[in-house]
């Protein structure tokens, strides 16, 4: 594949307010969803990309990291906030020779490190973690290699995987079977019939970030 709530769902620890040095580990399809916009409704196609804060003084009670993730939606419009978040994660903003036809490997994104800035919300009794920026690391800063495996999860026929499927929780799954892209696949025809949506175009020219898994420990 070529290219938010804060938590699954559940009891959790919210990550504590404050930037953190942080490492992609997980990037998910969730496939065309539907939501609201000012107040109509609206369907669009949605990723979940979810970051490992990697600093050793911040961890869980159990002593786990703390993860946290953001959906987009898969959209490289130049107002969109998916490249927005690029734009200021790899430090430049993208210009019309950084599309081509090829677009860009989203697969590259998993363990690359970056600063995370994390807010609080408060909603009733519960406080949630949301991330408010993705900032690139300082030139030379090798990112922290994440105790959380790497997870690519996409819903094109070619390239989907039952295990890592079945791997999410219970929530995760829930939301991306209401896809229609992962309806598409239990039809005997999924893999012939599917035709690849068109959300504007995918990066490339990325490489100065580096995406390239250099890391210490």
């Amino acid at each position: 594949m070529h290219l938010p709530k804060p938590t699954e769902g559940g009891d959790f620890t919210p990550v504590p307010e404050g930037t953190f040095p942080a490492t992609c580990y997980r990037f998910v399809d969730l496939g065309t969803q539907a939501g609201e916009y000012m107040g109509a409704p609206k369907v669009a196609r949605k990723v979940m990309l979810s970051w490992e804060i990697t600093d050793p003084d911040t961890k869980m009670d159990d002593g786990k990291p703390f993860t946290i993730s953001s959906r987009f939606t898969w959209s490289m419009h130049e107002k969109s906030t998916l490249r927005k978040t690029l734009e200021s994660w790899r430090g430049k903003k993208f210009e019309d020779a950084d599309f081509g036809e090829g677009g860009f490997d989203v697969r590259k994104l998993l363990g690359v490190g970056c600063f995370l800035s994390v807010i609080h919300t408060t909603k009733g009794d519960k406080t949630y973690s949301n991330i408010s920026a993705v900032v690139k690391l300082p030139s030379g800063y090798p990112a922290n290699k994440p105790e959380n495996g790497l997870v690519y999860f996409s819903l094109d026929p070619e390239e989907f995987d039952r295990d890592v499927f079945n791997g999410f929780s219970e929530n995760l799954q829930g939301i991306i079977k209401s896809s229609p892209e992962y309806q598409a696949l239990s039809k005997p025809s999924a893999s012939r019939d599917y035709v690849p949506p068109d959300f504007g175009g995918a990066p490339v020219g990325m490489e100065d970030i580096p995406f390239a898994m250099e890391w210490r420990g």
